[in-house]
């Protein structure tokens, strides 16, 4: 089912060209002052229908879509009439090679079939900017639709899983008021940075945007509680470097954490040390996160308990929150595992 419907839109076309050129090669009498009983006539009509096909996608399917949406409108403009040119003095130049003789005469100078030739690119072009802009708008819609249903999703299945960490956030209070009773500093501080994560999971994130900096101190937060989970295990060497603008730049919460906390699931060894890499960077409003670490365990996807949020969803939300500005890369290479993303954040 799927196929036929991808197939629907080309074949319309298809049969909106087809019968576009039946009705000029056989309906029209003269193309200017070249006359159907020529013998150049159908040759004229085949070379027209294909560049005005060239015309037409170039711009519908390639310039509008590629500068409409970032408002290049002087460069959109450009383009266009540099298209219009060049298939028109195209579509003149292949006419004059093939029939010299024919524009040579004085009956049919150059320059009017130029201009015939012109008027039909024009009419064309006309309709490609209506089909182009109107595509560009359907599509711009389905996205929104699409953002808006992942929201309400996201937000549905948020409800859902509140009950049991609310829960678990009051006996989190709780356990640590006793530990700082009875003097376990050990305890409490442990307590107190399970206690900050959880916090800014269910209530500091539950915005469309949170400063860089708060993603920053979440993981920082992560990185700490993983260095006294393992303090007791085979030492893990870890490289956390930050550098940037934090404060004045902002992001989807919880895009960073899935792959960092990856890192330390599966790039630790219980039998030899490892080290695991981390940058994040933010400057000229383009955030960077580097991950490395090797490969003690096998990585087939971004673990879907981490944060609750599997490789699937990150790719899925930085898709629908930064299109066209996000590059994501994930690669296996001499034993390493690696992660590239780039965000421009506004």
């Amino acid at each position: 089912m799927l196929n036929v419907k991808r197939w629907v839109e080309p074949l319309i076309h298809f049969i909106i060209w087809l019968a576009g050129f039946i009705v000029v090669a056989v309906h029209v009498n003269n193309i200017g002052f070249l006359k159907r009983g020529h013998e150049g006539f159908l040759f004229t009509v085949i070379l027209a229908t294909l560049l005005n096909v060239g015309l037409f996608y170039t711009v519908a399917l390639g310039l509008i879509p590629r500068y409409s949406p970032h408002k290049c409108r002087k460069r959109l403009f450009l383009y266009l009439l540099l298209a219009l040119a060049g298939y028109t003095l195209l579509e003149s130049v292949v006419d004059f090679y093939f029939m010299p003789t024919y524009y040579s005469s004085e009956k049919e100078p150059y320059f009017s079939q130029f201009m015939v030739a012109l008027t039909s690119n024009l009419f064309i072009l006309s309709i490609a900017l209506g089909y182009g802009f109107t595509r560009v708008w359907l599509m711009g819609e389905k996205h929104q639709q699409e953002l808006k249903s992942e929201k309400l999703s996201a937000e549905l299945n948020y409800l859902k899983a509140q009950v049991n960490p609310h829960f678990l956030f009051n006996m989190l209070n709780l356990a640590f008021a006793s530990a700082t009773k009875s003097g376990d500093e050990f305890t409490a501080d442990l307590i107190e940075k399970i206690a900050s994560q959880l916090r800014y999971m269910l209530y500091d994130s539950n915005i469309e945007k949170v400063p860089v900096s708060m993603e920053i101190e979440h993981i920082n937060g992560f990185i700490s509680l993983q260095k006294l989970r393992m303090s007791s295990e085979m030492p893990v060497n870890i490289i956390y470097q930050t550098q940037g603008d934090f404060d004045s730049n902002f992001i989807a919460p919880l895009l960073l954490i899935p792959f960092i906390e990856n890192a330390f699931k599966y790039g630790k060894s219980f039998d030899d040390p490892s080290q695991i890499e981390i940058r994040v960077e933010c400057i000229n409003n383009t955030l960077e996160l580097k991950v490395v670490n090797p490969i003690k365990m096998r990585i087939n996807h971004v673990d879907k308990n981490s944060s609750g949020i599997g490789l699937e969803n990150v790719r899925k939300r930085l898709a629908l929150i930064y299109p066209g500005m996000h590059n994501l890369e994930i690669n296996e290479k001499q034993g390493m595992f690696n992660v590239y993303l780039q965000i421009q954040l506004n």
